[in-house]
């Protein structure tokens, strides 16, 4: 970026015009404005270089999770919707919306899913690329769509951004709101699994003991 004086060979600084050494004039001699400008040009090009190198880097990571795993099929497709027009019934529109509009419905594990252990799962979602994948047992195991219902408002909260947490915590306490109570199905074989996954992850929710298994939520 400094210029050399052709006559002497010393090295003046770059906005230099006249050589300190032996006082000739230096050619192509930039302002300090203009090594300001310079400077700024290359800063916001490595920038977009990176933004770039990012940008394509998340991209393929999403290509990796969507395009080698299958879709959920159309009697599926359809399963899926009577569920999420249930939860529209009940009132959930926030989470309706993202099921309904962002969400991207996989019947089989990304290679990312497959890596983690899973126990009692009926889905998973990947958060932020809002994949939702649906396993055998979301369709088979639920009594009825209310119970998928229920499902898909547990991954509606992950679309969200949520830990398993706020997951668990916002469908139990809005169980009776969704129409999910004891009388019909506290013998099904979902409703037993999330209470037990409930308890687990938000254990103060069951500390009634005045209620059935001390749920503070009833």
């Amino acid at each position: 970026m400094n210029i050399k004086c052709k006559k002497c060979d010393l090295v003046n600084y770059e906005y230099a015009e006249i050589c300190v050494r032996c006082g000739s004039e230096l050619k192509f001699a930039k302002s300090p404005e203009d090594s300001k400008n310079n400077l700024l040009r290359i800063i916001l090009k490595r920038a977009a270089i990176f933004f770039v190198v990012c940008l394509a880097a998340i991209v393929g990571f999403y290509v990796s999770l969507v395009f080698p795993t299958k879709s959920i099929s159309s009697d599926q497709a359809r399963t899926v919707s009577d569920a999420i027009a249930l939860l529209k019934q009940k009132g959930f529109r926030d989470e309706v919306f993202l099921l309904r509009n962002l969400a991207a419905y996989k019947s089989e594990d990304n290679w990312l899913n497959a890596s983690v252990p899973k126990e009692n799962a009926y889905a998973a979602t990947n958060f932020p690329f809002e994949i939702v994948t649906l396993y055998s047992e979301f369709f088979t195991y639920p009594m009825d769509d209310i119970e998928r219902a229920a499902i898909l408002l547990h991954e509606a909260k992950h679309l969200q951004g949520k830990e398993e947490k706020a997951a668990y915590e916002f469908v139990w306490s809005n169980r009776a709101k969704l129409g999910w109570t004891s009388d019909t199905y506290g013998k099904s074989e979902v409703w037993q699994n999330v209470r037990k996954q409930t308890r687990e992850y938000v254990p103060n929710l069951f500390i009634c003991e005045f209620n059935d298994y001390g749920d503070c939520t009833q």
